[in-house]
C-alpha cells in the first residue's frame, strides 16, 4: 500500500512538474535556444527584432482566447492548462502502465526505464554518452515507441 501511495504520489509530482512547463509554453519569452532563436529570426540576419518577435509571441500567446475576442480570461488560461495536463496524464499512463489498469507501479516503472535505456545503449555497454542518447533514443514526444512498453 505504501509502495502504490508512493508511485501515485511521484505521478502526480510529475503531472505538476508538467503542468509548470505548460503554463510557461504560450507566454511571451525571449529565445534561449539556437532553434528558437532561428525560427524568430525571420529574415536570417542572426538578429531578432521586435518586429520579427512580436507577432510569433502575440500569436502564440492569443492562442489561449478560445472565443477569439482578443481577451485570454483566467477561465481560458486554466482551461487551457487543464488541457495541457489531461493530455500529459494520458501520455504518462500510455508510456507507464503496461498493464493499462490505470496505475502505475515501481515494477512497470522500472520496466520502462531499463527499455529506455538499453535502447538508447547503442554500442551495449551498459552506459550512455550524450551522442548515444541523441542518436538512439526516441525524441520526448515519441517515447512511447520504447520496447517492452
Amino acid at each position: 500500500m505504501k509502495l502504490n501511495a508512493a508511485c501515485v504520489a511521484g505521478a502526480a509530482a510529475l503531472v505538476l512538474l508538467g503542468a509548470g512547463h505548460l503554463a510557461f509554453a504560450n507566454e511571451p519569452f525571449l529565445p534561449r535556444s539556437e532553434r528558437s532563436f532561428a525560427r524568430l529570426d525571420a529574415d536570417s540576419d542572426g538578429k531578432v527584432t521586435v518586429n520579427e518577435w512580436k507577432p510569433k509571441a502575440e500569436k502564440r500567446f492569443l492562442r489561449l482566447d478560445d472565443d477569439h475576442n482578443g481577451t485570454v480570461t483566467t477561465a481560458e488560461i486554466d482551461a487551457w492548462l487543464k488541457r495541457g495536463i489531461d493530455r500529459r496524464k494520458e501520455r504518462m499512463l500510455t508510456r507507464l502502465d503496461q498493464n493499462k489498469d490505470g496505475s502505475v507501479t515501481r515494477d512497470e516503472v522500472d520496466a520502462y526505464i531499463d527499455a529506455l535505456f538499453n535502447g538508447a545503449d547503442g554500442d551495449k555497454d551498459g552506459s550512455l554518452t550524450l551522442v548515444e542518447i541523441r542518436e538512439n533514443a526516441p525524441k520526448r514526444g515519441r517515447q512511447s515507441d520504447v520496447k517492452g512498453n
